[in-house]
């Protein structure tokens, strides 16, 4: 006989996994004890040498299908007088840390009992096990306990506390086990707040009022949903009108894979996401054509769909055949917080639905719907990651010696806490410039630091000088005991996907390909080839820079950066009257800018590799302003035809104090020869694709030459773009090269935070 303690850390709380624990004791006449702590799930097994193997090995091999174990630590203890396994208290004392589980979607199991007539949870939209519901967004504290999280509201009934004590039972130690008796309650009001029917007939009423073209405000296990129907093609122009969201893209939630299937090409894999119990929006390339869709997502060949993920969603879709495809986007106005309460989702969206949906269990963390693409060679590739997959954390491949706060960006913005070898990504807290984005940002990460208990030592937070997360950072009452550290905006892009391939400290080549970040000598970087490791990069490569006349204004009002790529190219020479975008803009407005080009003013230089993509995207007709972050870009790449045979633009390679200069006022000259002779969008497109990938292997060469170094890190916005991200990895691992991607960790500047809590801790300072 013998006694072991196991400490077991991951996502192995909120899963069934004390539970599951406790079954296979039982399997194996283990004596002993499983409880949660705040390092992890302990488990104390006493039985013979056969026993005890067997047992840990079955952990070990065949956890609940949401747990996620990292490790298993096992000592042998002394032998104890106990004969019977049971589930003790969870103990909040210990000194260490453990995982936050994610929401996770609704299970099969629970999803058969709400469509049967005969359980007695038929209809029930709160219904859940073990397995499946909200887990991040309700708790309050760890350990992961009904009375830590906001379900401590709500006193289980004398059945479901019996399922709940029973090991054979699936609800066995549920910390959100309820049903219509006992849990929360779903009611529907109208824009002014006045009830108008509750429970089922609330469902039944929303699905309805769907139908009929109405504009619902749902409230989900993140936070609020503006819905509609897909197509209703009037409700959907009314929502983007009241929403003030132009062309942005909407998400949708289908009713079931076969309604995916029927408007979009699903491969296996994105089958796979979709039916996940993360359950992320997937973009999915468009079927066939239908009039609705070009006003969810103008001028795109993608959609972001979902399938439901909770009770409620799939009641909505049950109550009324006809649908089959709602429009489910954030509840919030454009670049605000999403709604969580009730009664600011009320005030806020008012002007924006007809009615609203309502529950009363509290929404303790907003979070957004995660979102992924998955890329032609079966890579998956995250755009967003918040609910399904955050807060679970990162392994780093070092061990940081001080607890850091990564701040991240202002745009797409996450932060990130490091201690140990974990990192903890937040989930998207989006665009902080507003006030209302910004305090949502700041009580999110007062609420990991609580939850985690990590007190940072570092502050680490990007070098741009103007970034509202950096004035914040900087400030002199915030943790003014901490060292504060500024990093790069580029470096970071680059140490976070090194973090993401679990890369120890060594020097890669680092492509940040993006719009904009700040650089060392003030400009706006974006196009860069880095010597970089941890410690510290060297900027060995980037674009020919360009003025941006106005600044930020130019980057909305793209005709600008147009006019300065052409002017740079062609000089005094440039004819600009055979262009569609100048027939947009006025006589005076071209003057002010061409002479705010000329004398320099208000005309920042910029690099960046997406300043170049809205140029081309410009002189090709196909916009003069954008309404979104990247649009111009996405809708270049939307007019390509990969079957084009055609060769890449030329471009120059000068070289400049130790660094190659990519000069394209050549490729700009040839698109424009393109243009005059009404060559189509779809092959000018497809040749300037081809050119970034050409440019990239050329100076990758050139410094695989200079340096003999073979391993490439790609990171930044840009490698969202399908075509450049699949074909430079191609054309690099052909040459020879090591090529890392991101892989846990969106490229853009979400990742940001995750690359300034690496650099911050190989700092000295």
């Amino acid at each position: 006989m013998k006694r072991v303690e196991l400490l077991i850390t991951g996502i192995v709380q909120g899963v069934g996994f004390r539970p599951f624990v406790y079954r296979t004791a039982s399997k194996y006449a283990i004596a002993g004890f499983v409880k949660n702590t705040m390092d992890g799930v302990v488990i104390e097994a006493q039985g013979d040498d056969v026993r005890i193997e067997n047992f840990i090995s079955e952990i070990k091999q065949f956890p609940p299908s949401s747990a996620k174990i990292k490790d298993i630590a096992v000592k042998q203890i002394s032998l104890k007088k106990d004969n019977r396994f049971v589930i003790m208290k969870s103990n909040g004392n210990q000194k260490k840390r453990s995982e936050i589980t994610p929401d996770i979607a609704l299970c099969e199991n629970c999803l058969t009992e709400i469509l049967d007539r005969e359980n007695r949870r038929y209809f029930y939209p709160f219904t859940n096990c073990v397995n499946c519901g909200p887990r991040f967004t309700i708790i309050n504290r760890l350990p992961y306990d009904r009375d830590n999280t906001s379900m401590n509201e709500f006193k289980m009934c004398s059945f479901c506390e019996k399922e709940y004590v029973s090991p054979d039972d699936r609800r066995f130690h549920a910390q959100t086990n309820c049903c219509e008796k006992c849990g929360p309650d779903v009611f529907l009001a109208d824009s002014h707040g006045i009830d108008v029917s509750r429970g089922t007939d609330a469902i039944k009423d929303t699905a309805r009022l769907l139908t009929d073209g109405n504009i619902i405000a749902i409230k989900g296990i993140g936070g609020f949903h503006l819905a509609c129907n897909a197509f209703s093609t009037g409700a959907v122009k009314t929502l983007r009108r009241r929403k003030n969201r132009e062309e942005k893209p909407f998400a949708l939630m289908a009713k079931n894979i076969a309604v995916v299937e029927k408007y979009c090409f699903v491969s296996a894999i994105e089958k796979n996401f979709l039916i996940s119990p993360s359950a992320p929006i997937m973009l999915l390339r468009k079927k066939r054509n239908c009039v609705a869709f070009e006003e969810i997502a103008p001028a795109n060949n993608y959609l972001g769909i979902m399938l439901p993920y909770s009770g409620l969603h799939y009641l909505i879709f049950e109550s009324e055949q006809e649908l089959e495809l709602l429009v489910m986007t954030s509840g919030n106005y454009s670049e605000q917080p999403i709604c969580t309460d009730s009664g600011q989702a009320l005030k806020t969206l008012s002007g924006i639905a007809d009615f609203f949906l309502f529950h009363n269990r509290k929404i303790i963390t907003g979070c957004d719907d995660s979102v992924m693409r998955v890329l032609p060679d079966g890579q998956s590739l995250m755009i967003r990651r918040s609910r399904g997959f955050a807060p679970e954390s990162i392994n780093l491949p070092f061990c940081l010696k001080r607890n850091i706060l990564g701040c991240g960006a202002d745009i797409k913005n996450t932060f990130s806490l490091a201690a140990g070898n974990l990192l903890y990504i937040s989930h998207h807290t989006g665009d902080i410039e507003s006030p209302a984005a910004f305090e949502s940002y700041l009580s999110a990460m007062k609420r990991y630091m609580s939850i985690l208990r990590i007190e940072p030592d570092v502050i680490a937070y990007d070098a741009h000088p103007e970034y509202i997360s950096t004035i914040m950072a900087i400030s002199r009452d915030f943790f003014n005991e901490a060292a504060k550290i500024p990093v790069y905006h580029h470096h970071a892009h680059i140490c976070s996907c090194m973090i993401d391939n679990g890369l120890k400290n060594r020097t890669v080549i680092g492509i940040a390909f993006d719009g904009t970040g700040y650089g060392e000598d003030g400009t706006l970087w974006g196009s860069e080839f880095l010597l970089c490791d941890y410690f510290s990069f060297q900027r060995k490569a980037h674009l020919r820079p360009v003025k941006l006349p106005g600044g930020e204004q130019a980057i909305k009002q793209i005709w600008r950066i147009a006019l300065a790529y052409l002017i740079d190219a062609f000089g005094n020479d440039c004819d600009i009257n055979a262009f569609k975008f100048i027939k947009e803009i006025s006589r005076q407005e071209l003057v002010v800018v061409k002479k705010m080009i000329e004398k320099n003013i208000n005309s920042p230089f910029s690099s960046g590799l997406g300043r170049l993509f809205d140029a081309v995207s410009c002189m090709c007709g196909l916009r003069s302003s954008i309404n979104y972050e990247g649009q111009a870009a996405t809708e270049l790449e939307s007019v390509l035809d990969e079957n084009i045979s055609a060769p890449a633009y030329k471009f120059d390679i000068a070289r400049e104090e130790g660094k190659f200069i990519l000069d394209h006022r050549i490729t700009i000259r040839e698109i424009t020869g393109d243009i005059l002779e009404n060559v189509p969008e779809s092959k000018i497109s497809c040749r300037f694709h081809l050119t970034i990938v050409q440019m990239v292997r050329e100076i990758c060469q050139l410094i695989k030459t200079d340096t003999g170094i073979n391993e490439v890190a790609l990171s930044g916005g840009s490698f969202q773009n399908v075509f450049l991200s699949t074909r430079i990895k191609e054309i690099l691992e052909r040459d020879g090269f090591k090529v890392y991607t991101h892989r846990a960790m969106p490229p853009n500047d979400a990742c940001i935070s995750a690359g300034q809590c690496a650099i911050a801790g190989f700092s000295n300072s």
